[in-house]
């Protein structure tokens, strides 16, 4: 069903409002129930909340980043890329369906059994507790195209050994960097270029910040020709008059 702007013709006002299926309502109102509606009906928010586990409306599991962050991640095409979580969960499940190959290191023992019935071939899923936790990548061979941290503790010593483990071209994820602005300055310091996403996330009731931080010669393929692509609940339109040159020239 669709709802819309009615604008009635001067003296018709009261003959409208009487009408049982015309709703009088702000428009400020109207698109904030617009809104509500895409993170319910499109994210699949209250659905993926409930169930306490980050996934999209069609039940694929998403990483708890923030929904911004998701949606520009998506669009590359990792099927030749490693990826090194600090940290395992449903993002474990997201990149297992994208990438080559994929180490998760988990240091909450539950999770880690729970998740490992979960995973397939392409995922080494290792538990390290404790102070070993950010050591961990150092005893993976070679370097990774993507990493991310997003694990319990440790974040700053994570991200310092992450730096030495990037592939040129690659890039590093740091979940609720609002949270660990040092963590994020010292990714900064190490040249890395920083974009800040924040927004709403799955199964969370306030706004976060997910940083990415891009190597100098990142340049992964997209998935599609175009880039942006669309996002979930966009107007899939195009400006082709201003999306070319337009102007006359003078």
């Amino acid at each position: 069903m669709f709802w819309g702007k009615l604008t009635p013709a001067k003296g018709k006002e009261a003959e409208i409002q009487r009408h049982p299926d015309v709703i009088e309502m702000d428009k400020g109102e109207l698109f904030l129930s617009s809104c509500v509606n895409i993170l319910r009906n499109i994210y699949g928010f209250v659905d993926a909340t409930n169930k306490g586990i980050a996934s999209d409306k069609k039940g694929d599991y998403l990483p708890l980043y923030t929904y911004p962050a998701t949606e520009y991640v998506s669009q590359f095409d990792y099927s030749q890329k490693r990826v090194f979580e600090f940290g395992a969960g449903a993002s474990t499940l997201f990149w297992m369906q994208r990438a080559a190959q994929v180490v998760s290191i988990e240091n909450n023992e539950e999770w880690y059994k729970k998740l490992a019935s979960q995973v397939n071939q392409r995922v080494e899923l290792l538990f390290s507790p404790g102070d070993d936790f950010p050591y961990a990548i150092t005893k993976q061979s070679g370097l990774f195209d993507v990493i991310v941290v997003d694990g319990g503790g440790y974040r700053y010593d994570c991200a310092n050994f992450a730096v030495q483990k990037l592939a040129p071209g690659g890039l590093i994820i740091l979940d609720n960097a609002d949270w660990h602005f040092n963590t994020a300055a010292l990714l900064k310091k190490a040249g890395l270029l920083q974009v800040d996403m924040t927004g709403f996330k799955p199964c969370e009731s306030h706004t976060s910040s997910t940083s990415l931080f891009f190597h100098r010669e990142f340049n992964f393929t997209t998935l599609e020709k175009r880039q942006p692509r669309f996002g979930m609940g966009a107007k899939r339109l195009h400006s082709s008059d201003w999306d070319k040159p337009y102007a006359k020239k003078k």
